[in-house]
């Protein structure tokens, strides 16, 4: 519905003292409000009528939810409808008028209330500033779904994300208005988690999958195929795996295991803030790298795969942190130190890395389509892989003005540092050292992470 600039300010004035408003007439249906409306105000009604058409289409007033609503006044309405701010504040109003004839007086103070002016009129100082009052207030109200430990919401959803997002606010609507959940009781926002995860995992009565497995299905299919043509293709060989990969195995990482334990007890670094010496000699013997290397190896810097494992575990798993000389596990290491799974799926996403911004950063959108290629292909020699991701990296826009030499060169120092990953966490296969293969473990751990990054929460749309 587009909604012509220049209009009438009457919604204002029908609406200008709403919270004084006594209701006329109870329970009226949609029709009846809006004609009553009409007889009041014709401008109004108007307004009316077009926002319950952006709002609930041909479901009528019972596909109103609070979440839906206010996503309607803070962000659809400022953003989306090409007027004033004081006509679009006059929209607001005519529609909680026309909630209020139709018994809806929750929803109609919503639209009335001096909280939705503030937020519509906060747009006019900026873009940036009407998203942080509109995301600011929804957080308030506990109208939206929280993220759990099942599931993050994306601000990007597919239909059935979507779907589900919206159930599951129905539903915590109907539990804090039926008294089962109360903001600020003791446990409200366990309670809250509890409840969102329930949903998200109770079966249907018609024997359909969870919203959980809705959502993941939908998620590994958007991501493999909201790619370039050869990334797509890839991607979509692996759906099948993706969809039922390979169990855990029962020791999983278990360099990054050591990692942690020493750091649980406090792993002393050097004055320069490298592992000592002692636990460098620990590591190269424990885990056969003293045959795989040459020289003293005493120090951090002498063992690679000791050095990468070290600088993913406290950046990229953020399961570390240096306190003085030490180095000490986070929450988020504890937790992984703890639970195998949690070791697991964290370790084996960091193969990837992450990315949250509009476009990949271009190691991991290398390291990605490297362990895609395996997957699909087969073991490669590392020129073979530098000639393939050259051609798929080109297309995609990543070469810019640059030479391709030069691409290529950035390909073949990424997919060696994929090398020292896969090294690191002792997934690497038995192929000759020019070429780049995975052991069985490692053929797992590779599609964990490539499944990590197709259920990520998406916050924009994918360019690659």
């Amino acid at each position: 519905m587009t909604i012509m600039a220049g209009r009438s300010d009457s919604g204002a004035r029908a609406l200008a003292s709403c919270t004084g408003l006594r209701q006329t007439v109870a329970m009226m249906t949609q029709t009846q409000a809006l004609a009553t409306l009409a007889r009041e105000d014709p401008d109004a009604a108007g307004d009316a009528r077009a926002a319950l058409a952006w709002l609930t289409g041909d479901d009528g007033l019972g596909a109103i939810s609070l979440l839906r609503l206010q996503e309607f006044l803070w962000y659809a309405l400022p953003v989306k409808w090409p007027m004033t701010t004081d006509a679009q504040v006059g929209v607001a109003r005519a529609l909680g008028r026309v909630l209020m004839l139709a018994g809806m007086e929750r929803y109609a103070r919503v639209c009335a209330s001096a909280g939705t002016e503030k937020i519509i009129t906060s747009y006019a100082d900026g873009h940036e500033e009407g998203i942080a009052a509109y995301a600011e207030a929804v957080d308030a109200s506990n109208a939206a779904p929280p993220d759990t430990e099942l599931l993050a919401w994306g601000s990007v959803m597919g239909p059935q994300e979507r779907a589900a997002y919206d159930a599951c606010a129905a539903a915590l609507e109907l539990a804090f208005a039926a008294g089962e959940l109360s903001v600020g009781s003791r446990g409200w926002r366990t309670k809250r988690i509890d409840l969102v995860n329930r949903w998200l995992t109770g079966q249907p009565s018609d024997g359909n999958d969870t919203w959980l497995s809705k959502i993941s299905a939908e998620r590994i299919d958007a991501w493999a195929r909201g790619r370039s043509s050869e990334r797509s293709r890839l991607a979509r060989a692996l759906i099948p795996r993706l969809l039922e990969p390979p169990a855990m195995p029962l020791d999983p990482l278990p360099t990054l295991s050591w990692l942690l334990d020493r750091a649980a007890e406090g792993l002393r670094l050097t004055a320069r803030h490298y592992i000592a010496p002692a636990l460098v000699t620990e590591a190269v013997d424990t885990f056969g790298w003293r045959n795989q290397l040459t020289g003293a190896l005493r120090t951090e810097l002498d063992v690679f795969p000791l050095h990468t494992l070290r600088r993913m575990a406290q950046n990229e798993m953020s399961a570390m942190r240096r306190s003085r000389t030490n180095l000490v596990l986070t929450r988020a290491g504890k937790l992984m130190a703890a639970d195998p799974a949690a070791r697991w799926h964290i370790g084996t996403a960091a193969l990837i890395g992450p990315d949250d911004g509009p476009r990949p950063d271009f190691s991991v959108a290398v390291r990605e389509a490297a362990l895609l290629t395996i997957l699909v292909s087969g073991p490669a020699s590392y020129e073979s892989l530098t000639v393939a991701l050259t051609g798929m990296h080109s297309v995609e826009g990543w070469q810019g003005d640059a030479p391709q030499a030069a691409l290529s060169s950035a390909i073949r120092t990424e997919l060696y540092n994929l090398r020292h990953r896969l090294w690191a966490l002792q997934l690497l296969g038995s192929e000759p050292g020019n070429r780049l293969s995975l052991s069985e473990t490692g053929v797992a751990a590779a599609l964990s992470a490539l499944l990590a990054r197709a259920l990520r929460p998406r916050h924009h749309l994918d360019v690659c």
